[in-house]
Parts: structure tokens; C-alpha cells; sequence
């Protein structure tokens, strides 16, 4: 990005370019050009010019580049924070003038396994409570940006502060270690220590678990190099359920497994990671008729949950 800036600065009533705007909120999200290119279906090249071009308009530079990167100049970063809930609400109010007739329209992008093995199950109570409301439901881990992304809830794990969203917590996670009884019966697990003569299974989105639970019993971290990778916990509970190894896994998901006798725990030791999830919608939507309701019958299914 340019630094030589000499134009004049804009007037305090004089607004920037909205494609200058989004494409810097774009390259500021990502801190990748090509990232925020894609994000918004333009060319890398379109991007630079657009970004460069509103530091000329603004007076500023917003990027320096770093090795083969980019990041924010302090004027960016607090440029970029506060620009990031108003492209929010912006889009937010372009969708209901759009589609006025998708306000019984839920849309929800949620984790795929939470989707799959919590969710899902629970949502007909939704639909017989509220059957005036249609959820569509996608399953995403991807970073929601509810400027660009065309859904109006999403379910996410992570330690809060979402930028561009206001978020609620739904629930805390406490992980344990699960296996397949047969896998048990030939390798017992009578002491923590034992859990390093097994295969260990890894969440490739969450490399550091099982050094994290090692530490949670004051054991150093195991080798997991060479030991397969699910990138969804629903894959991970497949595989240990099939014998393949010990895998970490939040408890409320393997219930089912457990109560159906595919899963065991052989410790009773349990750890809570720093994240938890998060219910997300873009700032100011909250007190919509159809998020509001969704979100209350939410938050009441994991109080019943917990307290079963």
C-alpha cells in the first residue's frame, strides 16, 4: 500500500467510497488480499486499487506491508472496528428492503457437528412452537461476516468479541476423553499415563487439545505427529467408535454415543477449554421478532440439556 498520501483530506460531511470501504473491511478482515478478493468475488488487483485508493481519499495510510503481508496501521485498526458494525447494519437493512417476504425466513449457519448431533434433533419443538418460522439451516466453521454472508443467526465456538457481530453465550464446553469398548477391553486405561500407549486421535481444528489435557493432568504433551486427523468432531466420534483410537471430544456430543454403548470413558477426568459457544447476529438485529424467539427457545433447550 502506498504511504505518500497529498491529497486534501475529506470533509467531515463528505463520505468515502462505499467499494473503497468494503474492500478495505475485506482486506482487513482476512490481513490478505487475495483472501478479501475472494470474499468478495473481485480480482486481487481490483481490491489494492480500491483500498489505495481511499487512503489517497481519507489522507492516510490504513496498511504497511509485512514480509509477503499486510497489517493494519494504528489509524487502520481503529478505522476498521468502528466501519465493521456499520457495513453490518448497512446489509442488514439492504436484505429486509430486499426480501421483505423472508422475515418468516430464519437463516442459520451453524457448526457442522453441533448441527448434526444437537441441533437437528431438537429442532421440531422449534417448528411446533413456532411454525410460522422457517429455520434454513447451513453448516459452517467458516469466520461469519454477516456484511457479506446472507444468513441472520450463526453458531460458533470461540472466546467472544466477534468483530461485526453482537454475540450471546449458549453454553461452555467440558471435553473428555472417549473410545470404543472394545478398544478397552484389550488396552486397559487404569492411570493417565496409560493414555500414551494409545493412538491418539486429532481435531485438525484444534491441534493443540490433547497437549492442552496432558497438562490438564500435569503430564507433558504427547507426539501426535504421526497420528490421524478429523477435521470435524462427527468424524472424530466415527473413528473412535470404530476402534481406531482415543479421541477428545465435548461431553453434550457424546452423550448419544454413549448411551447407545458405542463410546465409553475410560477417564473420568474432564477439562474446560477457554472457548465456548456463541450465538451471532449482526449488531442492532437482535430484536427481531424471529431472531429473539429462536434465541430464547435456544437458550431454554441448553438449560434443559444441562440440567438432565
Amino acid at each position: 500500500m502506498s504511504s505518500d498520501h497529498g491529497s486534501r483530506p475529506p470533509t467531515a460531511e463528505r463520505l468515502p467510497s462505499l467499494n473503497g470501504v468494503r474492500s478495505f473491511a475485506a482486506a482487513g478482515r482476512h490481513l490478505n488480499l487475495t483472501a478479501a478478493a475472494e470474499a468478495l468475488g473481485v480480482t486481487q488487483g481490483a481490491v489494492s486499487r480500491a483500498v489505495q485508493a481511499l487512503e489517497v481519499e481519507l489522507g492516510t495510510p490504513l496498511f504497511r506491508r509485512v514480509g509477503r503481508g499486510i497489517e493494519l496501521t494504528p489509524a487502520g485498526a481503529a478505522y476498521h472496528a468502528r466501519i465493521a458494525d456499520a457495513l453490518a447494519q448497512i446489509a442488514a437493512a439492504t436484505r429486509v428492503l430486499r426480501r421483505p417476504e423472508r422475515e418468516g425466513i430464519l437463516s442459520l449457519s451453524v457448526l457442522p457437528t453441533f448441527a448434526l448431533r444437537w441441533l437437528v434433533p431438537r429442532l421440531p419443538r422449534f417448528h411446533e412452537r413456532h411454525p410460522e418460522i422457517q429455520v434454513d439451516l447451513s453448516a459452517s466453521e467458516d469466520v461469519i461476516d454477516f456484511g457479506v454472508d446472507p444468513v441472520d443467526l450463526a453458531l460458533r465456538n470461540g472466546t467472544g468479541g466477534w468483530l461485526g457481530a453482537e454475540a450471546t453465550l449458549l453454553m461452555n464446553e467440558t471435553v473428555g476423553v472417549f473410545c470404543a469398548p472394545e478398544l478397552l477391553r484389550r488396552r486397559p486405561i487404569a492411570a493417565p499415563a496409560d493414555l500414551r500407549d494409545h493412538r491418539l486421535l486429532v481435531h485438525t481444528t484444534r491441534p493443540t487439545a490433547w497437549a492442552d489435557y496432558f497438562a490438564s493432568l500435569g503430564l507433558g504433551a504427547p507426539d501426535v505427529s504421526g497420528f490421524p486427523g478429523f477435521e470435524h468432531f462427527f468424524m472424530l466420534a466415527e473413528a473412535a467408535a470404530a476402534g481406531m483410537g482415543l479421541a477428545l471430544l465435548p461431553l453434550f456430543l457424546a452423550r448419544a454415543d454413549m448411551a447407545a454403548g458405542r463410546l465409553v470413558q475410560p477417564l473420568g477426568h474432564t477439562m474446560r477449554p477457554a472457548s465456548a459457544y456463541y450465538l451471532l447476529h449482526a449488531p442492532g438485529q437482535g430484536r427481531l421478532r424471529k431472531i429473539r424467539l429462536f434465541r430464547q427457545w435456544l437458550q431454554a433447550e441448553v438449560a434443559a440439556a444441562e440440567g438432565a
